[in-house]
């Protein structure tokens, strides 16, 4: 299959009517400063956008005196923030696995199910066996979905197709489905996830296909803009994962690392070592492997549904403060650990199980996140510059965002300055 490079769609212009608008009658805006440090808030403020950016951020009535030939949208006294950003998800694929889900409640262990052909490798199965248009088209569902719970930025992952043609043609659909919808989409090549049949007894064969002949084509087709890896005991060794991630690297690739899910087994370290955006799972990480992150900038990320769902602790709120190291919220949305479709109620399960408070929650689903992408420049906050990228939520206060369950609805999404109709209630698809 050759599908020609396509155009970022991210960076393009909505709608006409996007050009010049003013956001009043908040609650509040609350925000992350450019930096991420600290969480600003304006009561009663209003935002301003001008062709896709922040304009202005500030008092409402000021900023409507200022700015009286801007189209005026009036958020009714709701809650405005950034929108959400969802830095972690396995999006593309086909079919279900609630029976592996009831076999796991029953006391069934992940080993034994795999062992008789469920796992990542039924997913594949089914995800092998589907049309490609099917693929294409839930996954432009799933974007719109996730829009409507108020994510405007989403990482998407390949990874069950295994085989280096399948990975690729994964990353084909997903640059397809981006035309599709307006959100600004992060694509990642996960190269080293399990081994499949067709390299059974051959693992170094394996990861030096997917090093030298699927990285280079990843950055001659721009298909992916970074590559992660399943650093663990049923997954890949270290050094495995340090050589594909090497590769990576030297050809301007961002790293990102599955580590310490289902054992403690380095992957922490090896992500600090590498420079990586970020470190995601860490279930069984200790103090120290949180410290190591922070020292190198990188990004750690809780994924509570999967935690959940494998009964595995999550790390407390006293030991990441005192770590110093950055955290991030992420559905992980894929068929067996995590079917886990909104974001903000994932906010609400770690405020819970964790103990972040209301102003460390918007932190860890807006700047923290953007920064795991490498877009903390451009999405992730208001400040002027930043994507006009913003949520009018269904309540008055930051503290209701992780307080409600089911999670509060957002009343209007803004994406590049534009407030886009919800197809969830409209019966239509963008554009």
């Amino acid at each position: 299959m050759t599908v020609s490079p396509a155009s970022d769609p991210s960076g393009r212009v909505v709608a006409g009517r996007a050009s010049y608008l003013v956001v009043h009658n908040t609650s509040e805006v609350v925000t992350p400063d450019a930096t991420g440090m600290r969480v600003v808030r304006y009561p009663r403020g209003a935002v301003v956008f001008r062709d896709g950016r922040v304009l202005e951020i500030g008092p409402g009535a000021e900023l409507l005196r200022r700015h009286g030939e801007a189209r005026p949208i009036n958020a009714n006294g709701r809650l405005v923030t950034p929108g959400l950003v969802d830095c972690h998800t396995h999006m593309i694929f086909a079919g279900q696995r609630a029976g592996e889900f009831q076999r796991r409640i029953r006391g069934e262990s992940y080993a034994a199910i795999a062992a008789s052909g469920g796992g990542i490798r039924a997913t594949v199965a089914a995800t092998g066996a589907a049309r490609e248009d099917a693929l294409e088209k839930n996954l432009a569902a799933r974007l719109e979905r996730w829009r409507a719970n108020g994510c405007t930025t989403v990482e998407i992952k390949s990874g069950y197709g295994l085989t280096p043609s399948a990975e690729i043609r994964m990353l084909e659909l997903m640059r397809g489905a981006v035309q599709r919808v307006p959100l600004r989409v992060a694509r990642t090549a996960l190269l080293l996830h399990a081994l499949p049949e067709s390299h059974a007894g051959r693992r170094d064969a394996y990861v030096e296909e997917m090093a030298a002949v699927v990285l280079p084509e990843l950055v001659r087709r721009d298909l992916a803009g970074a590559v992660d890896v399943f650093c663990d005991p049923v997954g890949f060794k270290v050094e495995e994962c340090r050589v594909l991630l090497a590769r990576a690297k030297a050809l301007g690739l961002a790293i990102r690392v599955h580590a310490e899910q289902t054992k403690r087994f380095g992957g922490a370290k090896l992500a600090a070592e590498m420079g990586a955006l970020s470190a995601d799972h860490l279930e069984c990480a200790k103090e120290e492997d949180w410290r190591a992150l922070a020292e190198a900038g990188t990004v750690g990320v809780l994924l509570p549904v999967s935690a959940l769902t494998l009964r595995e602790r999550l790390p407390q709120a006293k030991m990441l403060r005192a770590s110093g190291a950055r955290v991030a919220i992420a559905t992980d949305f894929n068929p067996g650990s995590a079917p886990a479709q909104s974001l903000l109620e994932c906010g609400a399960l770690v405020a819970r199980l964790v103990g972040l408070d209301a102003e460390e929650i918007l932190l860890a689903l807006t700047w923290n996140p953007a920064k795991a992408l490498g877009l903390e420049a451009q999405v992730g906050h208001l400040t002027p510059g930043a994507s006009g990228d913003a949520i009018a939520w269904e309540c008055e206060t930051l503290e209701e965002l992780p307080y409600w369950m089911p999670a509060v609805r957002a009343d209007t999404v803004f994406v590049r300055g534009a407030d886009l109709a919800l197809p969830a209630v409209e019966r239509r698809v963008w554009p």
